[in-house]
C-alpha cells in the first residue's frame, strides 16, 4: 500500500514537472519570438536613423551651400552698387567738366566771331584801321607777312586785304589770298577759310598755292 502511494507520488510529480517543463519552455520561445521581434524593430529603427542622419548631413551640406552663395550674392551686389554709384558720380564729374568746358568755347567762339566780324567789317569799309608800315618793311605784304609769323593773324588779314586792294595784279597777291586763308583757319572759321582756298583755286589753278588750298579744303570736309 504504502509502495503504491510512493509510486502514485512519483509519478504525478514526474508528470507535473514535465507539463512545467513545457509550460516553461513555452513561454520561452514567447519570449524568444519577442526578443526577436524586438532585435529587427531596433535594426528597422537604426537603419531608418542613420538614414534620416545621412539625409539631414546632405541638406545640411545644401543649406550651406546656399548660405554660401547667398553671401557672395551679396557681396557682389554690394560691389556692383558700390561701383555703379562711383562710376556714377564720375560720369557725373566729367559731364560737369565737359560742359563747363563747351560753355567757354562757345563763349569764345562767339567772342572771336564779333571780333573777325568787326575786322571783315573793317575791310569793307574806307575807315579800316590803318597800320602804316614801319621802316624795315618795304609793302604791306611784308607787314602782312611780318605779322602772320607772329601769328598775329587778326591783323595780319587787314594788311594782306589791305596789299590785294592796293595791288590787285601784284606778285604777291596769289599768296596773300592763300594766307588770308590760313589766318582765318587758324582763327577756327573754317567757311571764310574755305572761301579764300577756293579764291586761289579758281584764279590759280597751276600755283603752288592752288595745290595747297586743294590739300586744305580736303582736309577741312
Amino acid at each position: 500500500m504504502k509502495f503504491l502511494i510512493l509510486f502514485s507520488f512519483l509519478f504525478f510529480s514526474g508528470c507535473l514537472q514535465t507539463r512545467t517543463d513545457v509550460k516553461a519552455g513555452e513561454q520561452g520561445k514567447v519570449l524568444q519570438q519577442q526578443v526577436s521581434t524586438l532585435q529587427k524593430t531596433n535594426a528597422d529603427v537604426s537603419s531608418r536613423f542613420e538614414e534620416s542622419e545621412e539625409q539631414i548631413r546632405f541638406l545640411s551640406g545644401r543649406v550651406e551651400a546656399l548660405e554660401n552663395q547667398i553671401s557672395q550674392a551679396r557681396q557682389e551686389s554690394e560691389f556692383v552698387k558700390k561701383s555703379s554709384s562711383e562710376t556714377i558720380q564720375s560720369q557725373a564729374q566729367k559731364m560737369s567738366i565737359l560742359q563747363e568746358a563747351l560753355t567757354k568755347m562757345e563763349l569764345d567762339q562767339d567772342k572771336m566771331k564779333s571780333e573777325i566780324q568787326a575786322f571783315k567789317s573793317a575791310l569793307q569799309s574806307d575807315g579800316a584801321p590803318a597800320t602804316s608800315a614801319p621802316g624795315p618793311f618795304k609793302n604791306r605784304f611784308d607787314l602782312a607777312e611780318a605779322l602772320f609769323a607772329k601769328k598775329d593773324f587778326r591783323q595780319a588779314i587787314l594788311e594782306y586785304q589791305k596789299y590785294r586792294e592796293k595791288f590787285p595784279k601784284g606778285k604777291n597777291v596769289t599768296v596773300a589770298t592763300y594766307k588770308m586763308g590760313l589766318c582765318f583757319q587758324e582763327l577756327g572759321l573754317k567757311e571764310d577759310a574755305k572761301s579764300f582756298y577756293e579764291e586761289v583755286i579758281a584764279k590759280s589753278p597751276k600755283s603752288d598755292e592752288a595745290k595747297k588750298s586743294k590739300a586744305r579744303l580736303q582736309k577741312l570736309k
